[in-house]
């Protein structure tokens, strides 16, 4: 492990001068200042998640959008992003009303591990309104992106496992429900990636119900990101999949990433561990302030690693 970080500083020293990565931090807002948290079902959620007047969240350099002004229906609707703290991934007998769990059962803590107190991005993109989940960056610059750990809404799985009408259990082969990221270079080409959140496959059913690594590399360097869900369970009036999901640690950098002799990952990871080294070579669970070299462990054995400033 040693050598493995010794060498992880050499290959990272020479570019920290050059390259940052931006890695989704929602302890630190800059707009709201200040998430505060209401009782909500089964969760703690953002107090103006139904707040129309309140539409971008932004955690520098990252601004979503949230509810459009108008369109709360007297606070009773949203959609966009929200922030939620929930460890709830049963499921419900009234949906609406406990629409806000991941079947990870929280955000991801210091250690790479899903907890119900940590807060977590939630997502409501319905296919009536397809650009309506969002992403700018606040500098107007653009960013290489580099993924983001993806997990399906408690709600969404059940919903594909079971059926929660009118959504139909997936039992066909092909059934899929998937979230597609698309993104625009300044010259407005367009190009995305796509992660399969559940499907029906060779006679079985199978869902992200863990943090899973979505890696969006592929966009390459873009100025948005745009989210969009997608399923084969339509009906008359559009999907009938609940068009929810929940992510964290969004991360881009502002140099184009450096191929390096760290193990390969694909767009599909479990996290086991994740670890902190700072330029002395100090180990930690929780990040240091200034330069870190964050090593994500999986469960297959390999790794992953990644500047990131703090």
């Amino acid at each position: 492990m040693k050598k493995t970080l010794l060498f992880l500083m050499s290959a990272f020293a020479a570019s920290a001068m050059s390259a940052t990565d931006y890695v989704l931090d929602l302890s630190k807002p800059a707009y709201p200042e200040v998430i505060n948290f209401t009782a909500n079902g089964n969760a703690q959620v953002w107090s103006d998640t139904y707040n129309e007047n309140e539409y971008i969240l932004e955690f520098s350099p990252y601004m979503f959008s949230h509810l459009a002004s108008g369109s709360s229906w007297n606070g009773t609707y949203w959609d966009g992003f929200t922030i939620v703290k929930c460890g709830d991934n049963a499921t419900q007998t009234n949906w609406i009303a406990n629409q806000w769990g991941n079947m990870a059962g929280g955000g991801i803590n210091a250690n790479g591990k899903a907890d119900a107190s940590v807060p977590y991005m939630f997502a409501y993109c319905p296919d009536f309104m397809p650009n309506i989940c969002t992403m700018m960056y606040d500098d107007e610059k653009t960013y290489y992106v580099k993924g983001m750990y993806v997990n399906i809404a408690a709600y969404s799985y059940y919903a594909c496992k079971n059926g929660a009408s009118p959504a139909n259990a997936f039992t066909k082969e092909g059934d899929s429900f998937k979230l597609t990221v698309s993104g625009k270079d300044d010259a407005n080409t367009e190009k995305s990636c796509s992660i399969e959140l559940a499907g029906f496959h060779n006679g079985k059913f199978s869902a992200l119900t863990d943090w899973t690594w979505f890696d969006m590399s592929t966009l390459g360097n873009v100025k948005d990101l745009n989210f969009v869900l997608s399923t084969t369970d339509m009906g008359t009036y559009g999907a009938n999949t609940p068009f929810y999901f929940a992510i964290d640690k969004l991360t881009v950098t502002d140099v184009p990433p450096v191929p390096t002799a760290v193990d390969d990952v694909t767009a599909a990871k479990v996290v086991a561990s994740v670890k902190y080294v700072n330029l002395a070579g100090q180990v930690s669970d929780s990040a240091f302030d200034g330069v870190n070299i964050v090593v994500t462990t999986y469960t297959d054995g390999t790794t992953r690693s990644e500047k990131m400033m703090k």
